[in-house]
């Protein structure tokens, strides 16, 4: 059997209301249960936050590397 001139030829099975309640309601759970991990626990234990500062402290020694390197660069092509 073919498909006729302006008919849909799948069948789409919708989601019940009741299944999409359901699942609604187990996203809410599962939102409430993030939240309420993020505001009991520390998101960085002392060595996490201690790694994280000494990155951060390369990350500008290195920016300032950079933009002295670049500061140099602009120097040098402006005195030609």
């Amino acid at each position: 059997m073919g498909c006729s001139p302006g008919r849909c030829c799948y069948s789409f099975e919708s989601m019940t209301d009741r299944r999409l309640i359901l699942a609604l309601g187990r996203l809410e759970r599962a939102i409430s249960r993030v939240e309420a991990g993020m505001e009991t626990s520390s998101p960085f234990g002392h060595d996490e936050s201690e790694a994280l500062f000494r990155l951060a402290e390369r990350h500008r020694t290195l920016r300032g590397a950079t933009e002295s390197a670049i500061e140099r660069i602009d120097r040098l092509l402006g005195s030609h």
